[in-house]
């Protein structure tokens, strides 16, 4: 980890609780933030690793992956507290 790895995850923590502040509730912000910096670490070794750490298509991608881990972190929480109505 180089001295951009911590810095360069920020966009994934900022994407990650916007996202969960815009579906409400404790647990959704909690796990938006959670996923978009899993989001954003695995967008920062794909990045590095493409050799693509420089400018534009970095912040790209780490907002896009942020979102996504964001969506995933939180959507998987729902399908799992979903529960049957009673009946």
């Amino acid at each position: 980890m180089g001295d951009h790895f911590w810095p360069a995850l920020y966009p994934g923590i900022i994407v990650g609780l916007l996202y969960g502040l815009s579906l409400r509730g404790f647990a959704n912000i909690v796990l938006g933030t959670i996923g978009g910096l899993i989001g954003s670490a695995i967008a920062y070794w794909g990045l590095v690793n493409a050799d693509l750490n420089e400018g534009l298509p970095s912040v790209a991608g780490m907002v896009a992956l942020a979102l996504l881990g964001a969506y995933g972190a939180t959507s998987l929480y729902t399908r799992l507290t979903k529960r049957p109505p009673a009946g």
